[in-house]
């Protein structure tokens, strides 16, 4: 298949991220229903000693390879690299558990709370775990084997979901999610290596170790500051609010995070080795990105508007009223995820291009508008709504300047980009009046059939919008997805 062409890009992003999509929104399924089951049985102060360690392993995951996959993926194909990138990641993994156990008494510390070490502690073990795989995800990646990913992809997904379930009825209070966490990623690990014909010799080449991670480090910069912008809002709510808060955080944060930005994370990682083919190809990367930016914005404008105006419905049908302080939340960090979901594929254009400092350097930029921010919220105004809304209003700012500097890189005019997000931002204004409306005629109903008809009444009217404003987008969406989901 050829990727320099508008078509055989389009092609290979929707089929890649259909067959990653569908393996992860099928596993965070099991995941979701997983957090329903728990949010009934265990406490908010629960949900929120399992958050500190979440927290802490998500600063410490972007080490997890120091961006050896990424840098294996870019590198031209041979053997030994792939068998280097094996080994080298395999150590990191291992150095990093070791680190981490010892240094888990300082997470408690920060947290104030000793509750945060042995759940630290424990969750350590997914660094050496999830480097007996890393190197056969990033081989298939490099291939664009998509469909080939699926299998493993599922079968991770699939067993943290169904592994907390089993655990929570068992009576494991929180320690579920972290089971459910820690055995999924060893199965996931497991059907890699069973799906992938690949298998690494015993060697390594100190040379190649160095070009991997001179490489990668550049990644890592990147990956560190991203994880701080991810998680900076729970390290402050967990510090100066107390687990409960951070709980409540934490859930509110769930649907969001998967509908909106798993969505862009995804396609993230379908397109960087797809744009990294189309570079020396004149003119396909800003082809691609325009492309990309309007499909992606199809997709989670509506569903950050949607999720912020169904937010209380949710809640009290799917968590009852117990999490009814979720609410507000919900609907800010829909609006943060929507906002910075539509930035996410300028990232991919930055690495494939071999300059990721330009994310290092746009990443402090958000980091200096947000610490102070998010800071002023936790410890000032002692709100997790007030948390969420800062999230959002940094998002905007952070978005608009990282897809301004991304179209300056690839020649991108302003009123091209601004003409690939038009259809979904149109569209959308005719779903928040149908939706809200609905919601308003349908109050003396019970939860659960507001949040049925209003989403049901939003998302007709946004396709009817599409259909009778912008057909023609409609139409070039429907023929790249019947060509790339035949093919699934």
């Amino acid at each position: 298949m050829s990727v320099g062409s508008n078509s055989g890009f389009a092609r290979a992003a929707i089929h890649g991220t259909a067959w990653r999509y569908l393996a992860f929104f099928s596993g965070k399924l099991m995941l979701f229903i997983s957090t329903v089951v728990l949010a009934r049985l265990l406490s908010k102060e629960d949900f929120g000693v399992v958050g500190f360690a979440v927290t802490t392993i998500g600063f410490l995951d972007v080490m997890s390879d120091l961006g050896v996959a990424p840098a294996l993926i870019y590198h031209p194909d041979d053997e030994n690299t792939s068998v280097t990138a094996f080994w080298l990641g395999i150590a990191i993994g291992v150095a990093l558990f070791v680190i981490t156990w010892v240094a888990a008494p300082l997470v408690g510390l920060f947290f104030q709370d000793p509750r945060a070490i042995p759940v630290t502690r424990i969750l350590a073990l997914s660094y050496p775990i999830s480097a007996l795989s890393n190197t056969h995800e990033a081989v298939l990646q490099k291939k664009l084997a998509f469909g080939r990913n699926f299998i493993p992809d599922l079968a991770k997904a699939m067993s943290k979901g169904l592994l907390s379930i089993i655990l929570a009825f068992m009576s494991f209070g929180a320690w579920s999610l972290i089971g459910g966490q820690l055995g999924g990623m060893a199965i996931g690990a497991l059907v890699f290596w069973i799906v992938t014909r690949w298998r690494p010799s015993f060697s390594f080449d100190p040379k190649i170790a160095l070009s991997l991670l001179r490489y990668g480090l550049k990644i890592v910069v990147v990956d560190l500051l991203a994880i701080l912008l991810l998680n900076i809002d729970y390290l402050l709510v967990g510090r100066y609010l107390g687990a409960e808060n951070l709980g409540v955080y934490t859930l509110a944060f769930r649907m969001p995070d998967l509908l909106i930005l798993q969505f862009a994370r995804i396609l993230s990682v379908v397109i960087f080795p797809i744009y990294t083919r189309m570079r020396d190809v004149p003119g396909s990367l800003t082809r691609g990105f325009s492309m990309t930016t309007r499909y992606v914005s199809l997709v989670t404008i509506p569903l950050g508007v949607g999720l912020a105006l169904v937010a209380q419905p949710f809640i009290l049908t799917v968590f009852t009223d117990k999490w009814m302080e979720a609410i507000p939340v919900v609907r800010a960090i829909a609006i943060y995820a929507m906002l910075l979901s539509l930035s996410y594929n300028a990232g991919s254009v930055y690495k494939a291009d071999g300059r990721p400092q330009v994310l290092t350097m746009l990443g402090l930029v958000r980091l200096a508008m947000l610490l102070p921010a998010i800071y002023w919220a936790a410890a000032v105004a002692k709100s997790i709504v007030a948390v969420g809304w800062v999230q959002a209003a940094v998002a905007l700012a952070g978005g608009m300047l990282n897809l301004y500097v991304a179209a300056r890189l690839i020649k991108l005019p302003l009123r091209q980009l601004f003409t690939a997000l038009r259809p979904a931002l149109l569209s959308t204004i005719f779903l928040a009046i149908a939706t809200q409306a609905t919601l308003l005629l349908t109050e003396s109903l019970q939860p659960a059939g507001q949040l049925v008809l209003s989403v049901a009444a939003g998302g007709l009217v946004y396709v009817a919008a599409l259909w009778v404003f912008q057909r023609d987008v409609v139409q070039a969406a429907n023929h790249q997805l019947r060509s790339a989901l035949g093919r699934v």
